[in-house]
């Protein structure tokens, strides 16, 4: 039987052109000419490349922000990349340069947040539960039904309260929170092959992939599932070995 392969030759093609650029000008400098919609034109993307390395020759500092996800989801995960590196170097007339980090680059999770404490990058996003192990007062977020909406997460991270007594702590610990996100729901996800979790007692004996967060950890334990702690960067991993049999990710998570 004769099948035939559907090959997306304009995406292949700027992917291609891509990889060109960050070999030839650097990752930044070929993310900002992709962001820009410029990367099929080899001058257009050498003019960008020569802006980039402009600011970054003049600037006095380089800050290096790094996250787990890619350029470009902003709308499933508003985590603004390419617009707090605007921001930062618009804001400080060109004396921080901001080099960006995403797509697993340095790491993911709690090693972002250990590269941060020990010096190695400026900025990490990440979620609250990895960074809980090294501020457990952030972890107060992690309580179930405490912020069962994205308002109420808005209101709690805003708060006098959490601003007097949160912040002091989490900057105590050698960081400064710049900003939470608020993205979707979490949902049960299970192994292919594994009946779904729908009560409580489905999650009796389930080898459930937990994050650093000790509110989490301690929550699933009381639902009878069999905590396995995995970093996330290794969760895919984890899941596909069987080491562990389920987690509860944010929905918009699975599709980044």
């Amino acid at each position: 039987m004769k099948t035939n392969t559907k090959i997306d030759a304009p995406a292949n093609e700027e992917r291609r052109r891509f990889f060109e650029a960050s070999a030839k000008y650097g990752f930044t400098a070929a993310l900002m000419a992709g962001a820009g919609g410029v990367l099929m034109s080899a001058d257009a993307t050498a003019q960008t490349a020569n802006e980039e390395a402009e600011r970054k020759e003049a600037a006095e500092y380089t800050m290096t922000f790094a996250t787990a996800y890619i350029i470009g989801v902003s709308r499933a995960y508003p985590i603004m990349q390419l617009d707090f590196k605007e921001n930062i170097q618009n804001m400080t007339n060109g004396k921080i340069y901001v080099n960006l980090a995403p797509g697993k680059k340095l790491g993911a999770g709690g090693a972002l947040a250990k590269k941060v404490q020990s010096g190695v990058i400026q900025v990490a996003q990440h979620s609250v539960s990895n960074f809980a192990p090294f501020a457990p007062e952030a972890d107060l977020i992690n309580m179930p039904y405490m912020c069962a909406r994205n308002q109420e997460v808005v209101n709690l991270v805003t708060s006098d309260v959490w601003k007097s007594v949160v912040d002091p702590k989490i900057n105590a610990s050698g960081f400064k929170a710049l900003w939470y996100t608020s993205t979707s729901a979490r949902t049960f996800s299970v192994r292919h092959g594994m009946d779904p979790i729908l009560e409580p007692e489905d999650l009796a004996g389930v080898k459930f992939r937990v994050p650093g967060s000790k509110m989490l950890q301690q929550f699933y334990r009381l639902l009878g599932a069999n905590r396995t702690p995995v970093a996330w960067g290794e969760t895919p991993s984890a899941i596909k070995q069987g080491v562990a049999d389920a987690l509860v990710p944010v929905l918009s998570g699975l599709y980044i």
